[in-house]
């Protein structure tokens, strides 16, 4: 009996060693294996797939521009603007309502040709920062801002649509590469549709606000630029 018995435990020990030694060899393997490569292409395209992130200031200011103590000032003690001050209202912020200085991110002299309309507005709006805002509120960012806001965002492209993904009040946007219709109403993240050009994607925007205002926003993002 005692030898039957020991003989069972000894068969017991050995195939309990064997499971755990295959179970051992395949989490190994399971935490050691190399993530999938991302496809360099699709469907003959550039892959823009992943994760990016803006790693500029031009979510302050898409042209050059000087460094600010604040994103509303006020006059100082001295009646020059380089000696503005930051404004009663965004006092509390300190240097975390402050504005970088940057040579922004428009090609050439960094300055955008508004017309004087359009640049009354931008103005306006850079004076009531507080009350229009869409970050300060988490309304959607809209576009071209979305892309240019300090949070990531996430691209996952197919051969006939581009999903992006914000961070940033969860909001996100397609980009048509086949043919659709128009959006059925207003939409604060425009409506995409995008078009190659060798190995630049090349994407309008028609851009629904308010006030039945329509503007159409041009973009070329290639390999080089990303």
């Amino acid at each position: 009996m005692r030898g039957r018995f020991s003989r069972s435990m000894i068969t017991v020990a050995v195939a309990a060693a064997a499971v755990s030694a295959v179970l051992s060899v395949s989490i190994t393997r399971t935490l050691g294996q190399a993530p999938a490569a991302r496809p360099a292409r699709v469907g003959g395209k550039p892959n823009f797939s992943g994760i990016w992130q803006a790693n500029n200031e031009a979510n302050w200011d898409l042209q050059a521009h000087a460094a600010l103590p604040a994103a509303v000032t006020q006059p100082g003690i001295y009646p020059y603007d380089y000696a503005r001050v930051p404004a009663a209202p965004v006092l509390a912020l300190g240097a975390a309502g402050a504005v970088p200085g940057s040579l922004g991110v428009v090609q050439g002299d960094g300055q955008i040709p508004y017309k004087p309309e359009a640049l009354l507005i931008k103005k306006q709006n850079a004076e009531h920062w507080i009350d229009r805002d869409p970050e300060l509120k988490c309304y959607l960012p809209g576009i071209p801002r979305a892309m240019y806001m300090p949070y990531p965002f996430q691209i996952t492209q197919g051969t006939d649509k581009i999903h992006i993904a914000y961070e940033f009040s969860n909001t996100a946007r397609t980009i048509h590469l086949d043919k659709v219709a128009g959006p059925p109403d207003d939409t604060w993240m425009g409506h995409s549709v995008g078009r190659w050009d060798g190995d630049t994607l090349v994407v309008d925007v028609l851009i629904c606000a308010t006030h039945n205002l329509l503007k159409l926003f041009r973009f070329g993002w290639s390999p080089q630029r990303a």
